[in-house]
């Protein structure tokens, strides 16, 4: 009774940390393009622009209807999977080390600034990670019972990782070692195993594979981020952004005390009566090499690694982390000490994470981030501020409610700031800057508003035979109402 009420505890703890001020920060260009394809399944094109690899992560999305606040509709699904992923990580960790080891799994994943932050948001990413750690739960489950059913259940959840984004699809590997070559089932059934595996995950392909196939499509986008082997300077400016990731994501405690526990998952030898133990002897080594794989292939393989493709391994990389300190602790200490150990880690982490939580919610334009995700989801054009805000703005800035507002700015941008606007407000959106739209726009209506994302993606007004008034400007972070990069303009003919 006591497990499940810590498990409630920690499940209870993760939806208020990642659903608390869920719709604080503006949707990002990939939210917005997630959140369009969720409404396509409403009107049946539920592949619709798959080619990127990421197959039925908007099914979820669909699921919370999301043509009704679209915002929370698209993240509270990314949460949904992240607190499955918890869940497993508890269980792993306790399988693999016992209740120590859960309890320290779970602490470290709330405790980490860097998981916290791409869980409140509508992508795939951190969706691909929790669903792979289920998948390693399940390959371990099997090793250790060899039961076909098993089998069939982590092919399904191998699958589904896949399925949600394809930087998942490494784990097809780790699925393969840990099977392979853990626990005490026979070579003959293991291989069988193996079979039970690839033939699910061929099922669950198959319809999407068969859509693209009749419509002459194929996954280039999705693996287009695959390099060539052996390119040395992307793999080390791959590796160089991972490391900033580690360091630069609020305090880096939470990466300091992952590495720690990582370390001591391989050298520290298991309780005889754990379930790594009765995994077989370089079980550890088995699953650390497992574990860490993806992040290898995305780092050595990527052409440019963005700092979301490695979350996809971050869950599995802080559940083995807790099950290497849980170790430890149960070997070198008093149940007394233990208490004190983990009640000490959970303070510190505390610590560290609550303040980079409270900006998340109240500012999140404030947020100490590495350089180049503050340029993604705060400054740059792929983010949304001043966006937001000019949308949210048009009832009171259009006094026509029937005015025609034309997006000079890319497709993509007009579609994720149209969630936002209310009814009658929507922004005609076109190719940037837009110029034809616009022109025709004035021959036929004589006036129009026209918001700008700044020159050269939005049109430069000045260049326009027109009359134009500045309505208002919306600065992103950094900026003042005099620089801001977005502005709207009313059009009048001349």
């Amino acid at each position: 009774m006591r497990r499940w009420l810590l498990v409630m505890l920690l499940l209870l703890t993760y939806w208020l940390s990642r659903g608390w001020a869920l719709e604080s920060l503006p949707l990002h260009n990939d939210e917005g393009l997630h959140l369009t394809r969720a409404v396509q399944v409403w009107d049946l094109h539920p592949f619709w622009q798959i080619n990127d690899g990421k197959i039925v992560n908007h099914w979820l999305i669909a699921l919370f209807y999301p043509q009704n606040a679209p915002v929370f509709a698209g993240r509270i699904a990314t949460v949904l999977v992240g607190a499955l992923g918890l869940a497993a990580s508890y269980a792993l960790a306790g399988r693999l080390a016992g209740p120590t080891a859960a309890w320290l799994a779970g602490i470290l994943w709330l405790g980490c600034p860097y998981l916290f932050f791409y869980e409140r948001m509508a992508l795939s990413d951190a969706e691909a990670g929790a669903l792979a750690l289920v998948t390693l739960w399940a390959g371990v489950r099997l090793a250790q019972r060899g039961r076909a059913r098993d089998a069939a259940l982590t092919g399904i959840a191998l699958a589904t990782a896949a399925l949600f984004k394809f930087t998942a699809a490494p784990f097809a590997v780790v699925v393969a070692l840990v099977v392979a070559l853990t626990g005490r089932v026979p070579r003959q059934k293991r291989l069988i195993n193996l079979v039970i595996i690839a033939a699910v995950v061929l099922v669950c392909f198959a319809v999407p594979l068969l859509y693209l196939y009749t419509r002459n499509g194929n996954f280039d986008v999705a693996l287009g981020w695959i390099g060539q082997p052996g390119d040395r300077s992307a793999a080390t400016e791959n590796a160089m952004r991972l490391w900033t990731q580690l360091t630069d994501f609020g305090p880096p405690i939470w990466s300091a005390l992952t590495l720690i526990g990582l370390a001591a998952f391989l050298a520290v030898r298991p309780a005889p009566a754990t379930g790594l133990a009765r995994l077989g002897r370089w079980s550890n080594v088995v699953l650390l090499l497992a574990g860490l794989l993806p992040v290898a292939a995305i780092t050595l393989l990527g052409t440019e690694a963005l700092p979301r493709h490695y979350v996809v391994g971050l869950p599995t990389a802080l559940t083995l982390a807790g099950a290497g300190l849980g170790t430890t602790l149960e070997r070198g200490t008093s149940r007394q000490g233990r208490r004190a150990a983990v009640g000490t880690l959970m303070v510190i982490l505390a610590a560290s994470m609550l303040p980079f939580a409270w900006t998340a919610y109240r500012d999140p334009g404030e947020l100490p981030l590495p350089a180049q995700v503050r340029g993604q989801y705060i400054t740059d054009h792929s983010a949304g501020f001043g966006l937001r805000e000019a949308v949210l703005n048009f009832p009171q800035t259009i006094t026509q409610s029937d005015a025609l507002i034309v997006a000079s700015m890319f497709p993509d941008s007009c579609r994720r700031a149209n969630f936002y606007a209310a009814r009658s407000y929507t922004m005609l959106c076109t190719d940037a800057p837009g110029l034809p739209v616009i022109e025709s726009a004035l021959v036929e209506h004589g006036a129009v508003y026209v918001l700008v994302e700044q020159p050269p993606i939005g049109v430069d007004i000045r260049t326009l035979n027109a009359h134009a008034t500045r309505v208002a400007g919306y600065p992103r972070p950094g900026e003042t109402e005099a620089t801001a990069s977005v502005t709207l303009w009313r059009l009048e003919r001349l």
